[in-house]
């Protein structure tokens, strides 16, 4: 009898043969069809992109994605909900082109061109309501136990804080991981994008009522931009300078702030510069 193969295994033997499949139709268009089709990885993200129980992404990132190519002249296609940590090996690879909502670093600066098109919201702490504790500055956090989500990118507060604290932090996978590990008490507050983690808590119903934002300003006066990621192996990698355009006049003529304009109950849209 042949044993079973592992359910990682399968998914990632699927994914891999759907990226395949999907590569040979993205460099190679229909006849008759003059435009490239570019393959955006994405995972499901609170507010910006839902991709949980659909087969088609939805939310405001994708419409900025879905204009963008519009204006470009590309064709867009998705990956299954796929992790960032796995999108971006992927990315590094030129197996897919597209990634969104990216802060910048080195190691992604070295594998993709980063296009800045909003500008960042400072990540808050989030503990339970029931929390009497007055945390108001970051002093005050060295001796807690804190949750940080693994892959995301942090501003550079508060990496430095997860940093001096490492003996002190629990890595997830997830937000609502996170949120999870603070409402059963195993760990004292979660550190986490404070738009994304406003809209997951709105979004279920056994988590209203049980957190608060602690309030603490972890910008320390500074200011950043998410960008679209496109791979430097990708074969379409010259349409760099199309793409940054498109994205400059999407600020300028505020495309951008209308996509993104739609207010969440906890946590307002972003102010956004109009600067390309």
């Amino acid at each position: 009898m042949t044993p079973a193969r592992p359910l990682c295994l399968t998914v990632t033997i699927m994914l891999a043969s759907w990226l395949a499949a999907t590569a040979v139709q993205a460099e190679e268009p229909l006849p008759g069809e003059s435009e490239p089709q570019l393959l955006w990885c994405l995972d499901h993200f609170s507010r910006f992109h839902h991709y949980e129980d659909v087969t088609i992404p939805y939310g405001p990132s994708v419409d900025l994605m879905q204009e963008l190519a519009r204006r470009a002249g590309f064709k867009l296609a998705f990956t299954p909900k796929t992790p960032v940590a796995r999108c971006l090996r992927l990315m590094a690879e030129g197996k897919v082109d597209l990634m969104s909502n990216l802060k910048f670093s080195a190691e992604r600066d070295a594998i993709m061109y980063l296009l800045p098109y909003n500008k960042t919201v400072p990540e808050s702490l989030f503990i339970r309501q029931d929390d009497k504790r007055q945390l108001e500055t970051e002093a005050q956090l060295q001796q807690l136990t804190l949750v940080s989500i693994r892959g995301y990118i942090y501003s550079p507060a508060i990496t430095a804080l997860l940093q001096q604290k490492q003996r002190h932090i629990v890595e997830v996978d997830s937000i609502e991981a996170g949120l999870e590990m603070v409402i059963r008490g195993r760990v004292d507050g979660l550190v986490a994008p404070t738009v994304s983690t406003s809209e997951a808590i709105d979004n279920i119903s056994s988590y209203h009522n049980k957190f608060r934002n602690a309030g603490i300003d972890f910008s320390r006066g500074q200011s950043g931009f998410i960008h679209i990621g496109l791979s430097r192996l990708s074969p379409y990698a010259a349409m760099e300078p199309i793409l940054r355009q498109h994205l400059a006049t999407m600020l300028n003529d505020g495309t951008v702030e209308r996509l993104y304009a739609i207010p969440t109950k906890l946590q307002p849209a972003p102010r956004l510069n109009k600067q390309p």
